[in-house]
Order: structure tokens, then sequence, then C-alpha cells
């Protein structure tokens, strides 16, 4: 497997594990995704906010990109920048609520984002 299908593979299944408290509640970004799909027709409006609708879309261009033979680097880099705005929140969140697991559920994420920025001239892929 080339290094880019592996940071692109990494960046996807990162991008599932981001954990999120908000009240009561705890739930994976993976559990919220998956629940927002299984009720697409009841909330489609939920689809429109920029923080779902942005890294829902970097996924499927991740998963996309991850099956074709050559991605394109900037495709990837467009892709996983729109999860990466989610990732950044969720940081942030984490570190001003002192909050160990969003803090450390975001890092893997984030660690292959960063990554795929300082080494996208050396992964040496088609424009």
């Amino acid at each position: 497997m080339s290094p880019i299908k592996k940071i692109i593979l990494g960046l996807f299944v990162s991008s599932l594990i981001g954990y999120l408290e908000w009240g009561n509640k705890r739930e994976f970004i993976a559990e919220i995704e998956f629940n927002l799909l299984l009720k697409i027709t009841q909330t489609f409006e939920a689809f429109i906010h920029p923080l779902v609708l942005l890294p829902l879309l970097g996924q499927s261009v991740l998963l996309i990109s991850f099956l074709l033979p050559k991605p394109k680097i900037w495709l990837v880099i467009i892709a996983s920048t729109g999860s990466a705005l989610l990732f950044l929140m969720l940081l942030l969140i984490g570190l001003l609520n002192s909050n160990l697991k969003i803090t450390c559920c975001s890092l893997p994420f984030l660690v292959f984002y960063g990554l795929l920025i300082t080494r996208r001239k050396s992964l040496n892929l088609g424009n």
C-alpha cells in the first residue's frame, strides 16, 4: 500500500473516532453519523449544518480517493480540511474544558492531517 493510501485510510478511520460530550450524552462521530443516516428522511435539516455537511462530504471523498488507483493530492487535502475544521474545534473544546477523552480522540485525525500537509510534496502524486 502506498504512503498516500495509508494516510487516507488513517484520516478516514480516525475521523470516525472523534468523541463528543454534551449534557449527559456521549457519542463517537461514527455513532452520530450512523444515526443521522438512518433518519435521513426525518432529519434532513441536520445535514445542512456546516459542521455536519463538511466532515461527511470529506469522509465520502476520502473513501472514494482511497479506492482510486492514483488519488489526487489536492482532492485529499480539500476533503480532509472539511473534517479538520471539526477536529480542531473538538481539540479546542477538549483543551478548554480539560476533557481528556475529547482531546485524545481528536489527536489521531490531526496527526494524520499534519502528515498529509507536511509530506504532500514527497508523496509524488499526479496533480
